[in-house]
C-alpha cells in the first residue's frame, strides 16, 4: 500500500473512533443537565458563536461555546427554563437561524441517530406487513377512479394501528418518537388519499401530547389511538376575512363559562375514516377578543377542540379538488356552538403560540408525504426510460434524459435528509427551536415535488395526460398537496422574516455603525480594508474537520454559502433598516437561500455518516451530497448577487412599475401588436 493510502485509510479508522465517541458522550451528558438554583438552564442567544460584530467573517459554534455560555449563566444567576428532563439532551442554539447570523452548529453534522439498533429492527419487522398491505391492497388509480376509498382500506387501517403511531403508550399508543414514526408511517405515504386523510389526526394527537390539558388527554386520546374518533383540521375558510384573521368567531360567556362558537371552515378532510363508525374531533381555529382590552389590542385567536355530534355542528357542502379524489373534503359549519372551558387548548386568546406546534407537525409530516410521492415519480421515470427507447435508442441512454433523472434524485435525497434531520433534532434535544427548520423542510420538500412532476409529465409527453394514469394522478396529488393549506408566499415570508428577528437582535450594534456612517469612521473604514466579498467570502468555519475527507469540497460550499447569507442579512438590515418587512421581493430570495443551505447542510450530513459506518452504496451517497452541495452553492452565490446589486440592476423595479400598471389598467393593458395609432 502506498503511503497516502496508507495516511487515508488511518484518517478515515480516526473519523470514525471521532464519530462513535461524539454519540456515546453526547448520550452521557444528557445525564448531566446544569441547573442554576435548581432549575436548568440553557445559553442565551447573544452568546452564539462569540460573534465579532466588527467583522463580517462567517464562524462556526461548537460544544465549547455553549459550555462557555452555561457557565456563564451560572456565574449570573441567569438563565432559562427548559422543558423537564426526559433523558433528553439539552436544547442546543437553533440551527438555520444561527445561518443568517454566519454561525454553523459544526456538532450538528454528526447525524442524528436517536433510533437504537434493537428499536430499528422492531421498527422495520412493524414496517413490513405495513409496506406489503400497501402495495398489494391500495390502488391509487382506482381510488382516483371511483372517488373512494375501499371499505376494507379504511377498516384495515383501523386494524394494523394507524391511529396510534404516535400516541404514548400510556393510552395504549405505540407511542414511538418523530422519527419512529415517521419512519413506520412511510408506507402510507405511497397513497395520498390514506395519508392525507390521516395527517389531521396525528397532528392533533401531537398538539395534545405537547400542549393539551390532562383532562383533554384523558378524554381524548383513548378515544384516538382506537379510530373511534378521528381528529379532523377546521382551521382554513372559504372567505378571506378583510378585517380579522379568521370570519369564524368565539364570543365568551363569563356568567355561563362558556365560548359560543359561529362560523364555517372550509377543505376539512372529514371522510372516509371519520365516518359514521368515527366520529370527527374538529380542530378549529377562531377569532376572539380579550375581554380587559379595548381596540385592535384586544384582537386574539383560541383554539377549541370541538366533538362532531355537538349540536349546532353541520357538515357543508363538499368539494371536488384537484388531486386525492377519494377524500371526503368537505366546509364544516358552526351555529351558535356551545363549548365549554375545557374545550380550550392552550391558553384563551393566546392561540398564536399554541399554532407554532400545530404548524410545525403539520409542515414535517406533509413534508413525508411530499417525500413519498418524489419517490414514486422517480421510481416511474426510471421504469419508464429503461423499459422504452426511441430511433433504437434506449431512452436510459440519453443524456438529457440521465440529467433530469439525476437532478429529481438529489433533490429527493435533500428532502429526505432535511426531514430525518429536523426529526432527530426534535427527538434527540429538550424543548429544540425548529419552527424555521420544520417551514423550509415542507416548502423545499413541496417545492422540489412540483418541479419533479412537472418534468416527470415532460419525459413521459402526451401519455401523461391520460386520465387514470398513475403519472397522472401523482401530477395532481402533487398540485393538492402544494396548494391545499397554507400558501407558500406566505411561508418564504415567514421564514424570512424568523431569520431577520433572530439577526436583528445579534446584529444591531453593527446595523447602527452602517447607517451612520459619519459617526462610526473607525468601522466604516476597516469594512473598506477586509477582504471578504460576495464573490470570495472568507470563514472561519473549518466544517471539513467534521465530515468525511471526500466531502471537503462539498464541505466548502457550505462554508461559502453561509457567509454570503450574513453579509445579505447585513446588507437588507443596513440598506432598509425596519422597513425590510415590506421588501417581499427580496425575502423570497432569503427565504430560498436559507433553504438550499439546510438542504446542503443535510445532505452533507448524512451522507457523511453513511460513509464512515459503511451503508449500502454510501459512495454513491457521497456524490449526491456532492451535487446537492456544488448546485446549492452556484444558486445561493446567484441569489445573493442579486440582492447586493440592487432593485435597479436586479430588474426589481421594472417589475414594480409594471404592477402598478396591471393594477391601474385593471388586467393585462398593451394593445394588440397590429393596431395602428391613426
Amino acid at each position: 500500500v502506498s503511503p497516502a493510502g496508507h495516511f487515508f485509510r488511518i484518517a478515515l479508522k480516526m473519523l470514525r473512533l471521532r464519530y462513535t465517541l461524539r454519540r456515546i458522550v453526547q448520550q452521557k451528558c444528557a445525564k448531566n443537565v446544569e441547573y442554576v438554583n435548581g432549575k436548568s438552564v440553557r445559553a442565551v442567544s447573544t452568546a452564539v458563536g462569540r460573534y465579532n460584530q466588527s467583522t463580517t467573517k462567517a464562524t462556526s459554534f461548537d460544544s465549547t461555546t455553549y459550555e462557555d455560555a452555561v457557565d456563564q449563566s451560572r456565574r449570573t444567576g441567569t438563565g432559562v427554563k427548559m422543558a423537564p428532563d426526559t433523558g433528553k439532551l439539552r436544547s442546543r442554539q437553533p440551527l438555520v437561524k444561527n445561518f443568517f447570523v454566519g454561525v454553523v452548529d459544526k456538532e450538528m453534522l454528526g447525524f442524528p441517530e436517536v433510533v437504537q439498533r434493537e428499536e430499528m429492527v422492531r421498527i422495520e419487522n412493524e414496517k413490513l406487513p405495513l409496506t406489503n398491505f400497501f402495495a398489494d391492497n391500495v390502488n391509487n388509480a382506482i381510488i382516483d377512479r371511483t372517488r373512494q376509498i375501499p371499505t376494507e382500506v379504511v377498516d384495515a387501517v383501523r386494524q394494523l394501528g394507524l391511529y396510534g403511531i404516535n400516541v404514548p403508550q400510556d393510552f395504549e399508543g405505540k407511542g414511538l418518537g418523530w422519527t419512529a414514526s415517521l419512519m413506520l408511517t412511510e408506507p402510507e405515504s405511497n397513497s395520498a388519499n390514506v395519508a392525507l386523510g390521516l395527517l389531521s389526526h396525528r397532528v392533533i394527537i401531537d398538539l395534545l401530547k405537547e400542549v393539551g390539558s390532562s383532562e383533554q388527554q384523558q378524554r381524548f386520546l383513548p378515544q384516538l389511538v382506537n379510530g373511534s374518533q378521528v381528529g379532523v383540521e377546521a382551521i382554513f375558510e372559504y372567505d378571506i376575512a378583510e378585517n380579522d384573521l379568521f370570519n369564524t368567531t368565539a364570543v365568551y360567556e363569563p356568567e355561563a363559562k362558556e365560548w359560543v362558537l359561529s362560523g364555517s371552515k372550509a377543505y376539512a378532510v372529514t371522510g372516509p375514516f371519520a365516518t359514521s363508525d368515527a366520529t370527527p374531533l374538529f380542530l378549529v381555529i377562531a377569532q376572539t377578543r380579550r375581554l380587559s382590552v379595548k381596540g385592535d389590542a384586544a384582537r386574539s385567536t383560541t383554539i377549541f377542540l370541538v366533538d362532531g355530534n355537538t349540536p349546532g355542528v353541520k357538515l357543508g357542502e363538499q368539494h371536488l379538488t384537484i388531486g386525492c379524489r377519494g377524500l371526503q373534503i368537505s366546509r364544516v359549519e358552526f351555529e351558535q356552538v356551545r363549548l365549554p372551558e375545557s374545550c380550550v387548548v392552550g391558553i384563551a386568546n393566546e392561540g398564536n403560540s399554541v399554532a407554532e406546534v400545530l404548524l410545525r407537525s403539520g409542515r414535517l409530516r406533509n413534508a413525508l408525504l411530499g417525500l413519498g410521492i418524489a419517490k414514486q415519480l422517480v421510481n416511474n421515470m426510471t421504469m419508464y426510460c429503461i423499459e422504452n427507447q426511441q430511433c433504437n435508442v434506449p431512452l436510459k441512454d440519453m443524456e438529457i434524459l440521465q440529467m433530469h433523472l439525476s437532478k429529481a434524485s438529489c433533490a429527493t435525497y435533500a428532502i429526505e435528509s432535511m426531514i430525518y434531520m429536523t426529526a432527530g433534532i426534535l427527538d434527540e434535544f429538550a424543548s429544540p427551536d425548529v419552527a424555521i427548520e420544520a417551514a423550509i423542510t415542507k416548502y423545499y420538500s413541496l417545492t422540489q415535488l412540483r418541479n419533479i412532476a412537472g418534468k416527470c409529465m415532460e419525459i413521459i409527453g402526451p401519455k401523461s395526460l391520460l386520465s387514470g394514469l398513475e403519472t397522472e394522478v401523482l401530477f395532481r396529488d402533487a398540485a393538492q398537496l402544494y396548494t391545499q393549506g397554507e400558501s407558500m408566499d406566505t411561508m418564504r415570508l415567514y421564514i424570512a422574516l424568523t431569520g431577520l428577528q433572530h439577526a436583528g437582535g445579534l446584529l444591531s450594534d453593527t446595523v447602527r455603525m452602517q447607517r451612520n456612517p459619519l459617526f462610526h469612521p473607525g468601522h466604516i473604514l476597516s469594512k473598506f480594508l477586509q477582504s471578504s466579498n460576495i464573490d470570495n467570502p472568507k470563514t472561519k468555519m473549518r466544517l471539513n474537520e467534521n465530515v468525511h475527507p471526500s466531502l471537503e469540497p462539498a464541505a466548502q460550499c457550505v462554508e461559502h454559502s453561509v457567509a454570503r447569507l450574513q453579509m445579505c442579512v447585513e446588507l437588507l438590515l443596513t440598506r432598509y433598516g425596519s422597513a425590510v418587512v415590506e421588501k417581499h421581493h427580496d425575502m423570497q430570495r432569503l427565504t430560498d437561500i436559507a433553504a438550499t443551505i439546510y438542504a446542503m447542510f443535510a445532505s452533507l450530513a448524512r451522507a457523511s455518516r453513511s460513509y464512515c459506518i459503511g451503508l449500502q452504496l454510501a459512495d454513491y451517497e457521497l456524490v449526491l451530497a456532492s451535487a446537492v452541495c456544488t448546485h446549492g452553492r452556484d444558486k445561493v452565490q446567484k441569489l445573493c448577487n442579486e440582492l447586493f446589486n440592487g432593485q435597479y440592476v436586479n430588474n426589481d423595479s421594472n417589475l414594480e412599475r409594471v404592477a402598478k400598471q396591471v393594477f391601474k389598467s385593471k388586467g393585462y393593458f398593451p394593445v394588440h401588436p397590429t393596431t395602428y395609432n391613426f
